[in-house]
């Protein structure tokens, strides 16, 4: 803007009633104001060396707000040229061209509403009016070369970024990351509330913070053991807050839980890489972690009611007579739909704190809660302490590395992936041989992901092996419930016993495998 270009002279010549000031900081991590207020009193200066009189009404800091990408929202931005369209200011003063304006659309939308309306855009550099074409012309270019700069800025950018993700590192910011940072030193920062510069700590984010390490794989052992998501966060809240000091909510803990950074990777587009820190959490245990909130999330978008009784809900006890119903019907036996028993008091003057499980489908089965749950329980740690069961349990195979195997996949589909999304680039790649294979590796990264949360069963089951049934007792209700699930399937059946007793004939419990299901 080192010259002023201007047709019309009338326009040229007369001063603005009415004048705007925009300002505009692209970052500002700390929330601070200091540097855009720096920009509005240059922009007061070079109001008073013009002679333009100032609207004190219309000042429009956008403070932290990047004026380059296309889906950035910029409110102060959007404030101005309504002032303009509405003819509430007839100029605007910014700091430099490329605080107002980093994209020709930009300019052009500016040009479209200010059209007619003589309105001038100052700078130090110089003034340009919007409705003479030598000025239109001239910040265009000034526009298009703002834009090849930011262009060449995100270039650099995204090569740091590719160098640092070969060395196993990421971007920096934000709040430090659970489970990682050990503090190294300090910096100087301004405090948003105080305005004020403090010491702020300084961490090596690639080392441990070894007491929430243990919470994270404790909250991972307690999830995939209880497969309750409430029940984990309760457990952790006991232990641990958030690195802000804050509860964790079902929300956060997922997060950081499902995180790349957690097991030890990083992702991009998609694709995994080797980090440079050690995982807090081993990949299979990581995997089968995203494997249990995946299969929640289809089931049911919300965290679920902390369990209370041991058989109800969707994995617990099935109703025996719905399944005949359905058999008899000639539902093939894998369309079978199974009915999750549910409780509910037991009714009567004399029993009014009993509670049953009942079908709520037929409403034709039910068995009173605590002898069902004891019998199922004691057939469970009978179970855990036979010797020929130890045996099997003791004897089952190694699974092999799983999670490289993983790994590799995951790799050879990115790398599949990006040819098919760019198959002129790689015209010896048949769309059709490419498709198949894309199917082939999903099924095969299903199956091994079902085997990481098999394997994720087999250790709960080593764990609580040869449990007496006096610790048993102590488990919490969530670890107990998935035992019983990873060893058996439970069908409760109709019964024609009246009165006192138990009918254990009525139930039938159906033996899954050793390793789980």
């Amino acid at each position: 803007m080192a010259q002023t270009y201007q047709r019309n002279a009338s326009s040229a010549d007369r001063l603005p009633k009415r004048a705007g000031i925009y300002c505009r900081l692209s970052y500002a991590p700390d929330g601070s104001l200091e540097k855009v207020e720096r920009q509005e009193a240059d922009c007061r200066d070079l109001a008073r060396r013009l002679d333009w009189p100032v609207s004190e009404g219309h000042i429009f800091p956008d403070n932290s707000r990047s004026a380059w990408q296309k889906n950035r929202r910029r409110p102060q931005w959007d404030r101005m040229l309504q002032a303009i369209e509405d003819g509430e200011i007839d100029a605007v003063i910014v700091y430099h061209g490329d605080r107002l304006i980093r994209q020709p659309y930009d300019l052009e939308k500016l040009i479209g509403i200010a059209e007619s309306k003589g309105v001038r855009v100052a700078s130090p550099s110089g003034t340009r009016n919007l409705d003479s074409p030598d000025d239109r012309f001239i910040l265009r270019i000034e526009a298009a070369q703002a834009c090849r700069e930011s262009d060449n800025t995100s270039r650099r950018v995204q090569r740091g970024l590719a160098a640092r993700r070969k060395e196993g590192l990421t971007n920096v910011g934000g709040a430090r990351p659970f489970g990682f940072g050990v503090q190294v030193g300090t910096k100087e920062k301004v405090d948003r509330e105080t305005g004020k510069t403090v010491q702020a700590p300084v961490y090596d984010l690639t080392r441990h913070c070894l007491p929430e390490v243990r919470g994270i794989r404790g909250a991972a052992d307690y999830l995939l053991a209880s497969r309750n998501q409430k029940a984990t966060v309760r457990w952790i809240n006991e232990r641990h807050t958030t690195t802000e000091g804050n509860p964790f909510t079902s929300k956060s803990l997922r997060n950081i839980l499902t995180a790349p950074r957690t097991a030890g990777l990083i992702e991009h587009d998609g694709e995994f890489f080797k980090a440079a820190w050690p995982a807090a959490l081993e990949r299979e245990a990581w995997e089968a972690v995203r494997a249990f909130y995946a299969a929640s999330s289809a089931a049911s978008p919300y965290p679920g009611k902390e369990r209370k009784y041991l058989l109800s809900g969707a994995d617990g006890a099935e109703c025996g007579r719905c399944e005949e119903t359905q058999k008899e019907a000639g539902t093939p036996r894998k369309e079978i739909r199974p009915s999750f028993m549910r409780t509910k008091p037991s009714g009567g003057r004399n029993r009014k704190s009993a509670r049953i499980y009942y079908c709520p489908d037929c409403k034709g089965v039910g068995r009173n809660t605590a002898l069902l749950d004891g019998y199922v329980e004691g057939r469970t740690v009978a179970l855990l302490n036979d010797e020929r069961f130890l045996g099997q349990l003791n004897s089952a195979p190694d699974q092999p590395d799983l999670t490289t195997e993983l790994l590799t996949l995951e790799q050879r589909k990115a790398e599949l992936t990006h040819q098919v999304e760019n198959l002129a680039d790689h015209p010896n790649v048949r769309p059709e041989l490419a498709f198949a294979a894309l199917a082939s590796f999903d099924t095969k990264i299903t199956e091994i992901r079902s085997r990481i949360a098999t394997t994720a069963e087999d250790r709960l089951l080593a764990r609580v092996a040869g449990i007496t049934p006096e610790r048993w007792k102590d488990l919490p209700l969530d670890t107990r419930a998935a035992t019983v699930r990873a060893l058996f399937r439970v069908v409760v059946l109709p019964t024609r016993m009246r009165g006192p007793g138990f009918d254990t004939s009525s139930v039938r419990l159906e033996r899954r495998r050793p390793g789980g299901r």
